[in-house]
């Protein structure tokens, strides 16, 4: 059996990440196509307990510095991996995954205090996730951070770890650069500022290659 293809969607927090991978998904299955969607931190163990801390229901003993974040994102990615992503795969089905370990490599070198150079930071987690599977696709949804900032507050909800508009705003900067975070792997990009139809519609123009439906619109 052909081994299915492995897409990861990426984005600043309100990009619209998680409603696009929905989308995206449902048009595929509408072709036929068998689509195996999952999400960073994952609904596993490790993935659960970091969604507590993100969302301050947990707390760790000391605090959640970039460190400790990215080594439990690398163990959350490797289970998630082995346990789910390379099943689907293996079954020949497209895989969509809303994060991966794009997000560690912007999120916690633009969150790191050490005192370490940005270019160390990245190049240590780098190497936290070498045996983390490449994707065959990395589709960037590139937003301002006030855009994102104010689907945020449309959606409600208690804002997280990560969701202040200061750190958004470098982290909207560092993921226009994000083929430079991932070296040798395939990175898209799609303008994210406009309504759902349109950026639903440049996703599907971006991603066709990689699925078999290269003249789609």
């Amino acid at each position: 059996m052909k081994s299915g293809t492995f897409i990861v969607i990426e984005g600043i927090d309100g990009a619209g990440t998680t409603t696009q991978m929905e989308l995206y998904a449902a048009y595929l299955r509408s072709r036929g196509i068998a689509v195996h969607i999952t999400r960073e931190p994952s609904t596993g163990l490790i993935g659960t307990f970091i969604r507590s801390i993100l969302s301050g229901k947990a707390e760790l003993a000391s605090s959640p510095s970039f460190d400790v974040m990215a080594q439990l994102f690398a163990a959350d990615r490797l289970d998630h991996v082995r346990g789910e992503i390379e099943p689907a795969l293996n079954r020949g089905e497209v895989v969509i995954s809303d994060r991966y370990d794009l997000s560690s490599l912007a999120y916690q070198s633009v969150a790191s205090d050490s005192g370490l150079q940005a270019h160390e930071v990245v190049a240590w987690i780098r190497g936290l996730n070498r045996f983390a599977r490449r994707p065959d696709v990395t589709l960037v949804v590139d937003v301002s951070a006030e855009v994102a900032a104010e689907r945020r507050r449309q959606r409600g909800g208690v804002e997280d770890l990560y969701e202040t508009l200061a750190l958004q705003a470098r982290l909207a900067k560092a993921y226009t650069h994000a083929d430079a975070l991932v070296p040798g792997d395939k990175v898209v990009h799609v303008h994210g500022d406009g309504d759902i139809e349109s950026v639903e519609a440049a996703i599907r123009l971006a991603l066709a290659p990689f699925v078999g439906l290269s003249s789609e619109p």
